[in-house]
């Protein structure tokens, strides 16, 4: 017996979607201990890491819009089934598991060249299992929703999801370590923790999501208009070119994933090094979560008197003061007071990402636009695309974290052994926590500002378009 379709989103839909970025963060908050766990835990030499991490970025960025437009050919050669994104997210699940237990445990079994080597693979298989659910997440919200209203809800079930994923990941796996100490059992008990309850979440997201307009919008296509709408690899070039609301967020999504990557890849060194206690992550991440909350609960309230970008673009602008002037405050005074830096860089930094979790739908109205000029949707390729942008940022952030360290003489040590900075390390760490992140932020600022495009004009020429499209859509279906 068919199951009946799905004529409205319930709250189960909504919590489901917002499921699979809970998943998702709470394993990548665990990878983000790993440049840490390479050098103090394996010995791993600096330079050798640095290499092979920009070398498995680099896979990344390529596979990201592979996997994207590999999902889309894959679907139209299927003949038009019912479902399109989700049973790639089902499969990647075990790929997750796999790949995040065994970054933090077999590597440990091994020296020299082996250690280096199992590593190496092990953060292949996670980050390909991570792909491949992050690209069937963000493209299934195309499919899933059917109009603007349930594209903003659903946005915003993924920005409280990834909050929460991020909230609890940054409070327990600071405890872990705190209590277990940075050994081999206790990042192999975090790893093991965060790969049972995120890959559970992503489950869950799986579980509780419906594809509800994939099979329907096909149904009624002509064969020239599928002919037409064939996937090429060259059309992300022709997106680049005449979509410009897609390049503003690809840039900004370049320079929110670097700020992010390196405030996240230094803030470890910042707690245990600079402040006394790798423990206080814990407390940051308490005072974090009334700017996170507060931001998404308010932002759609004042999205429908102001423009969601000029309301991104002020959360920036104000974050990247708060962080100027903390950084000015940290080059004064010669003991940072913890509690004055938690705060006021979760004020900063919080204003400056919240804008991660308010983009998503203006991801979906840059594939709308894009439907608009040019016949094609393409969910898969495009959102492969822009999930490509975002590894650049952290493929930058990556390398250049780890190597600001070795060029700022930090001093690797294990947890029992005492050693005392050189000034030079701990003016780098700061610059890295606070004063990179509102340099770099400003792009994204600049990209909203300048090269977005897209007016309450054109959103009114584009909500006609679609009105006459699904009016020819339901003639040819009668």
């Amino acid at each position: 017996m068919a199951k009946k379709p799905v004529t409205k989103l319930g709250a189960l839909h909504h919590i489901g979607y917002g499921c699979g970025d809970a998943g998702g963060v709470c394993m990548l908050l665990v990878i983000s201990y790993l440049e840490r766990f390479s050098r103090n835990v394996l010995g791993v030499d600096p330079l050798i890491y640095a290499a092979i991490l920009l070398v498995w970025n680099i896979w990344d960025a390529i596979n990201d819009p592979l996997v994207g437009t590999f999902m889309d050919v894959m679907f139209a050669k299927s003949k038009h089934k019912a479902n399109k994104f989700r049973p790639w997210i089902l499969r990647s699940i075990p790929v997750l598991a796999i790949g995040l237990i065994s970054l933090f445990t077999l590597p440990t079994l091994f020296d020299g060249l082996m250690c280096i080597v199992v590593l190496f693979v092990s953060k292949i298989v996670f980050e390909l299992g991570y792909t491949i659910m992050n690209i069937g997440m963000g493209s299934l919200l195309g499919v899933m929703a059917t109009n603007d209203s349930e594209r903003a809800s659903l946005s915003s079930a993924r920005g409280f999801g990834s909050t929460v994923g991020g909230i609890v990941g940054m409070m327990a796996i600071p405890i872990v370590l705190e209590v277990l100490g940075e050994t081999v059992l206790g990042y192999a008990v975090a790893a093991i923790a965060a790969a049972v309850l995120g890959c559970l979440l992503v489950f869950f997201h799986y579980l509780f999501t419906v594809e509800r307009n994939v099979a329907a919008q096909n149904a009624v296509k002509t064969e020239a208009e599928k002919e037409a709408e064939k996937i090429k690899l060259t059309d992300i070039l022709n997106v680049f070119k005449v979509n410009r609301p897609y390049l503003a967020l690809c840039i900004h999504s370049i320079c929110i994933c670097f700020v992010q990557g390196i405030a996240q890849g230094a803030s470890t060194y910042m707690y245990a090094d600079v402040l006394g206690s790798i423990g206080l992550a814990s407390m940051a991440t308490v005072f974090g979560m009334p700017v996170m909350f507060g931001g998404m609960i308010v932002a759609p309230i004042l999205a429908k008197k102001y423009d969601l970008v000029k309301i991104i673009r002020t959360m920036i602008l104000i974050g990247c003061v708060l962080l100027g002037g903390l950084f000015a405050y940290a080059m004064l005074v010669e003991a940072m007071n913890p509690w004055v830096y938690i705060i006021w860089s979760s004020l900063g930094t919080g204003l400056v990402t919240l804008s991660v979790q308010l983009q998503w739908g203006l991801v979906g109205e840059s594939i709308d636009y894009n439907e608009y000029l040019t016949g094609k949707r393409s969910e898969g390729t495009i959102y492969g695309t822009f999930s490509l942008t975002r590894r650049v940022g952290q493929t930058l952030s990556g390398s250049l974290a780890v190597l600001m360290l070795t060029w700022f003489n930090y001093i690797a040590h294990d947890e029992n052994t005492i050693v005392e900075q050189p000034d030079s390390a701990i003016f780098g760490i700061k610059a890295m926590c606070i004063l990179i992140p509102a340099i770099i932020a400003m792009g994204s600022w600049i990209a909203f500002r300048f090269i977005w495009n897209i007016t309450p004009e054109k959103r009114a020429k584009m909500a006609a378009w679609k009105a006459e499209r699904a009016a020819q859509t339901a003639e040819i279906a009668e």
